[in-house]
């Protein structure tokens, strides 16, 4: 059998205003999909974990999309998938999203069906629906491309790497004492189903403010855009915490704090006038005050999704 190893990094979705639209990866964690295959007379797809995500083909974010891909591309195979879990679940951290990100990378390595990075997405998409039911493309876009994405179409799928033009560090303050069931799902049942338009523009001004930021390297703008008049505030009640650790990392002279994805989990990011041994521990003390056990990550901007052979 042929075999391929794929690893893919963790992300933050929406980084503020960008809702379904803007995501980063980071170094924080990885994901690790080993695919063995050969081909065969009909198409054969198991699944194995080292955690307890469900491995069944269609619920699994990595077996799906294979499973898609060769259905399409018309191949019969004998597929085992291994999947090596390293980014925790359910924390906003882009889970099933580097698990589909890595699985579509080694399926078409292995298979040298030369698919593009947006068609990639397009498939790791189905990933996200196996698990969360909304086929939402920001996390895999970002654990796939690596860097700052924004996703400028869905249909078809346009991913666009931002250019990062301003150095920062990322700290992750993630919640290890909180299990929210089916939480991306509760998450999106809590968004508004109108806005006014009076917020609708601020979001607009926050989000081409981060863009601009990051692309002309300007720290006040990026500053500006990591800001959230909507998804924020309606989900608040999963995060409750939030709002005073922004203010004390804004405090002590971070760049700025966002929600990372749905949450629960905060990205902070920060460069050299930040003081983050303040952030840190008032930070982890804020959490406490909620009940809320947080560990502190500190990680960097992510490449992309990386394959090799396995050995």
């Amino acid at each position: 059998m042929e075999c391929r190893r794929a690893k893919a990094y963790s992300s933050s979705a929406n980084l503020g205003s960008g809702f379904d639209i803007l995501s980063m990866a980071h170094t924080a964690f990885y994901d690790i999909v080993e695919i063995e295959a050969e081909y065969g007379k009909e198409l054969n797809i198991t699944v194995e974990a080292n955690s307890n995500i469900p491995t069944e083909i269609e619920k699994n974010s990595a077996s799906y999309p294979v499973k898609k891909i060769l259905e399409d591309i018309g191949i019969s195979a004998s597929v085992k998938i291994k999947v090596i879990k390293g980014v925790p679940e359910g924390l906003g951290l882009g889970s099933s999203g580097a698990s589909a990100a890595a699985a579509v990378a080694a399926i078409n390595d292995l298979f040298n069906l030369n698919l593009s990075k947006n068609d990639l997405v397009k498939y790791a998409m189905y990933g996200e629906a196996a698990v969360t039911g909304s086929p939402h493309p920001d996390n895999v876009a970002a654990s796939i491309y690596g860097g700052v994405v924004s996703v400028i179409s869905t249909n078809p799928v346009k991913v666009v790497e931002i250019p990062i033009n301003y150095i920062f560090d990322i700290l992750l303050f993630v919640p290890i004492n909180i299990k929210i069931r089916e939480k991306t799902k509760k998450a999106r049942e809590m968004l508004p189903k109108m806005v006014s338009i009076n917020d609708y523009v601020l979001n607009s001004r926050s989000i081409s403010s981060l863009i601009l930021g990051f692309v002309k390297g300007e720290r006040d703008l990026i500053r500006l855009g990591l800001n959230d008049e909507i998804v924020e505030k309606a989900r608040l009640p999963l995060f409750p915490y939030y709002p005073k650790i922004k203010n004390l990392a804004l405090k002590y002279n971070a760049i700025g704090a966002c929600v990372s994805g749905a949450g629960p989990s905060i990205l902070v990011l920060t460069d050299k006038m930040t003081d983050e041994n303040k952030i840190i521990e008032e930070g982890v003390k804020t959490c406490k005050e909620f009940n809320v056990e947080c560990k502190v990550i500190k990680a960097k901007l992510a490449g992309g999704v990386l394959v090799e052979r396995c050995y």
